[in-house]
């Protein structure tokens, strides 16, 4: 068992189609809006209304549920891209309580003007804070006028987490803030945003969020290209042509591979469908293609294909455009289009279709971002909006449908 084999205790994303032989320009070069952010540590507080979030929850590499076989329980041959907590560079430091929240204060920091810009403008916030009564390892996100990503103290004392770890996780909730289309659902009221699918999330992360926080990191980005074998070595300086993008890179792909078994024992524990026994690997793409875009949880393949994508990508976004996102009616059937000029669109930087369908039909959601109770054909309940399957009737009998003192239904006696 390798590195990777003390990660499978817990709780995944790639194997992107290999680079093509002309390189690329340097990565921090393409990055729009990159600001200058030293390694440190530092504090924050706030909100409601889940959006979306990776929830690391107890598993074992034996877990099954009932997932389909691909070649059998085969362990990691990435031996090279990841190293346990120890002395070092931020991959390799357990996370305490100081450097956690550092992380979340230098993202907050990095797309303030994201939430400063949302209309009314002016009236949006954004903070990273730690969930103290909240007793599950995960981090979440939370969209309404404050606009809060945060991690809980459990999630920093599982075994194999890393400084580096936390901020993948932390740039991921990021995502499902100001990622862009696909979403998961409808503009979420008062919010000025719409919650991004997992696997947009995933990409954000990658293509977006860590680069620009790791950026001027050279110590520790040169450090993690130690760590590179052969093949993960190949991929960055096949991508990029410049050693300071490479060692981004290395950075970049060590962190993801980190994530895989997290994220695939997630998906097993939750008992979905389609996912393989095996552990995600760069050497194994998922072979599935979807029909449609897939806005929810993700197979830890997919995932691990879906953040190398990222990597890979040299399109960056810029300003405080929320890709998609098209006020004042939130998203539209026009929000594919829109966001197209902020990703990839081919190459091994494109979101990989385990999960990402170009042309998609998506829902028209206009006219139920805000949910209110109703009676539909004689029962009281509410809607709700998901730009891939539409309008959900949400029928409260036997109980009645309650509005809270922000004008959010629920049902409740």
């Amino acid at each position: 068992m390798n590195r990777l084999g003390s990660l499978l205790a817990l709780l995944g994303a790639l194997g992107c189609s290999s680079e093509n032989s002309q390189a690329r320009r340097p990565l921090n070069e393409s990055m729009a809006g990159a600001r200058t952010v030293r390694e440190s540590t530092a504090g924050s507080a706030n909100s409601p209304e889940p959006v979306g979030g990776v929830a690391h929850l107890p598993g074992t590499a034996g877990a099954t549920s009932g997932c389909e076989t691909a070649g059998g329980s085969e362990s990691h041959s990435d031996a090279g891209a990841m190293s346990p907590p120890g002395a070092g560079w931020p991959g390799k430091l357990a996370p305490t309580r100081e450097t956690a929240q550092a992380v979340l204060d230098r993202i907050t920091a990095l797309y303030q003007d994201y939430a400063a810009a949302a209309e009314p403008k002016g009236t949006h916030r954004l903070i990273g804070t730690f969930h103290e009564d909240d007793h599950a390892p995960h981090a979440h996100a939370l969209l309404k006028t404050v606009w809060e990503i945060f991690v809980t103290p459990a999630l920093l004392a599982q075994p194999g987490m890393t400084v580096d770890f936390v901020a993948l996780l932390s740039c991921h909730e990021m995502g499902h803030l100001v990622g862009g289309f696909p979403f998961k659902g409808a503009q979420v009221a008062d919010a000025a945003s719409a919650p991004a699918a997992e696997g947009q999330a995933d990409y954000f992360a990658t293509k977006d969020c860590l680069p620009r926080l790791w950026a001027d990191e050279r110590s520790s980005n040169a450090a993690a290209f130690t760590e590179l074998d052969s093949s993960e070595r190949e991929l960055c300086t096949s991508a990029f042509s410049d050693r300071q993008s490479q060692e981004l890179c290395a950075r970049l792909l060590i962190t993801a591979v980190q994530a895989a078994p997290y994220d695939h024992q997630e998906y097993l524990a939750q008992k979905l469908e389609g996912a393989a026994c095996g552990d995600p690997k760069l050497t194994t793409p998922d072979p599935h293609v979807v029909t449609k875009n897939r806005t929810g949880t993700l197979d830890g393949q997919c995932r691990l294909d879906t953040m190398v994508a990222g990597i890979q990508c040299e399109v960056k976004a810029s300003g405080t455009t929320i890709p998609g996102y098209l006020p004042p009616d939130g998203i539209s059937t026009a929000s594919e289009e829109a966001a197209r000029p902020f990703a990839c669109q081919g190459g091994a930087g494109a979101r990989p279709k385990c999960w990402f369908h170009a042309g998609t039909p998506s829902f028209d959601c206009t006219g139920f971002e805000s949910p209110r109770c109703l009676v539909e054909d004689g029962k009281v309940g509410y809607y709700t909006c998901n730009t891939t399957s539409g309008p959900l009737f949400s029928d409260c009998f036997p109980y009645e449908c309650l509005t809270d003192a922000d004008g959010n239904p629920s049902c409740g006696p």
